[in-house]
Formats: structure tokens, C-alpha cells, sequence
């Protein structure tokens, strides 16, 4: 995806109809990335609103040298690890344990096999303890280095390493699973 530099420029200017336009051109993206993160639409859908109004904000940060969506891209995932902290504070305030996650959005038999492949990873994801599928997420589909994703979530590297062993382990029986279903 290339977002063009006039429509940025026009953003800057607090232009309506050309943040319209960004909104559009960079939702599914931002989308699929807030999808990745929460357990259901409507709050990946909030994160998405929350995470457009911060590149808003920040546009005029924003080096022309650089590539546009990889920045976005950091905005957005560092937002998602915010709220995630936040929402873990919340929950130790109150005295409850980590949540696993599990959706109740099972995938249809009736969606083409290929969805149906890609929602069922998703719905896997969903499934593995919250910890765990934060760091599959930042490692496995964001490229994030264990340096970092140890700084992010304020943990040490060793346990970033250990979260993907568990998150790799617990996959590979999912998928063992489903294959015999499908098979």
C-alpha cells in the first residue's frame, strides 16, 4: 500500500475530506492488525478509531523520508500494547486473573476454504493465554525482535523466547486437531 504524499499534506492541513480519504485507504489494514490483537470486532474496531486519530495527531511528526504505513504501523501496534497494559492494571486493581481470550465467533463450514483456513489461525491465536498470543503477534506476524517485544511488554528476553515456544507448542496441537477434522 502507497499512500500518496498530497494526501498526506492535505491531512496536515486538517483537511475533512482528505482524513476521509486515509481512513478509507488504510482501515483493512489497520483493521486487520486491531483483529490480531483483541478478542472481537467492536473493540478492535474502537482500537482502529483510537489508533487513526493518534496518526492524526501525529502527522506533522511524521518524516517525509520515511515510509508511511511501517510508521503507522508502529503507532498502531504501540497503541495496542498500551491498552493491553492498561487493561492488565485494570484487572490486577481488581484482583483478577489474566484472561485466556476465547472467542465466541466460531468460523462457518459455508465461507470459502480459504477464510475458513485464515480465521481458524485467527481463532487459534484468540484461544492462546493473552501473554502468549501478544508475543506470537509482535514475533511471528509483526517482525519484532525479542529485544524488543521484551521492552514493549515489560518482560525479560528469556520469557518473550519462552511465550513463543509455548505459543508454537500449543499451535502445533491445534493444527494437529483441526487436520484430523478436515481430514
Amino acid at each position: 500500500m502507497k499512500i500518496d504524499k498530497a494526501l498526506l499534506d492535505d491531512c496536515k492541513k486538517q483537511k475533512r475530506l482528505a482524513q476521509n480519504q486515509l481512513y478509507n485507504e488504510v482501515f483493512s489494514y489497520l483493521m486487520n492488525i486491531c483483529v490480531r490483537y483483541k478478542n472481537d470486532y467492536d473493540s478492535a474496531g474502537a482500537s482502529l478509531n483510537a489508533i487513526f486519530l493518534k496518526v492524526l495527531d501525529h502527522l506533522n511528526d511524521f518524516r517525509s523520508d520515511e515510509a508511511f504505513v511501517p510508521w503507522m504501523k508502529r503507532i498502531a501496534v504501540n497503541h495496542l500494547i498500551d491498552e493491553y497494559r492498561k487493561e492488565k492494571r485494570e484487572r490486577d486493581k481488581l484482583g483478577f486473573l489474566e484472561e485466556v481470550g476465547l472467542s465466541s465467533h466460531p468460523t462457518s463450514i459455508h465461507e470459502k476454504e480459504a477464510e475458513l483456513d485464515s480465521e481458524y489461525l485467527l481463532e487459534m491465536i484468540r484461544q492462546l493465554p493473552t501473554m502468549t498470543a501478544k508475543v506470537f503477534n509482535l514475533y511471528a506476524i509483526d517482525g519484532f525482535k525479542h529485544r524488543e517485544i521484551a521492552e514493549l511488554l515489560e518482560m525479560s528476553e528469556s520469557t518473550s523466547k519462552w511465550h513463543l515456544g509455548e505459543a508454537r507448542k500449543k499451535l502445533v496441537a491445534m493444527l494437529e486437531v483441526y487436520n484430523e477434522k478436515v481430514s
